[in-house]
């Protein structure tokens, strides 16, 4: 077999590899996710939303998948790598838009971007490639009061 099939065949296996891993990340972090924010509190829940990053922190920041919810009381976002977590409360929420990019980043799908005051007082805002994002939207202004 040549040197090439070899090259190909290990590049499948670590892909498959990494899928896997995703996978059981997934499910392990929707299981404690889930545990701490059982479905009568979750009013919207992405179990894969793409994260953007958050303005304040700049263009060279780790962007990647994770769970996003809405509660009564805030926005919450679980990455899966690294395993961060975002609580953005819905009375800091100034504004809910739907960009093309944010941060230099774009997929060719509009964002959920939503801006909010940061707990030292100044503006900030954060974006998300979600399914059904018009849902998300309207649910946020909802429950933010928004208009």
């Amino acid at each position: 077999m040549p040197v090439s099939n070899y090259l190909i065949l290990g590049l499948l296996l670590l892909a498959a590899g990494l899928v896997f891993m995703l996978r059981r990340l997934l499910k392990t972090a929707r299981v404690e996710v889930f545990a701490e924010y059982p479905e009568h509190v979750r009013i919207l829940t992405s179990p894969m939303a793409n994260f953007f990053g958050i303005q304040s922190r700049g263009m060279r920041q780790i962007r990647g998948n994770g769970i996003l919810l809405l509660t009564a009381s805030q926005i919450y976002f679980r990455m899966l790598l690294p395993g961060r977590e975002l609580h953005v409360p819905l009375r800091s929420i100034t504004s809910v838009e739907t960009p093309n990019s944010f941060l230099g980043r774009t997929r060719g799908s509009k964002l959920l971007k939503v801006d909010f005051r940061n707990d030292t007082g100044g503006t900030d805002s954060v974006a998300w490639l979600v399914p059904d994002l018009e849902k998300w939207v309207e649910a946020i202004r909802g429950s933010a009061e928004l208009n």
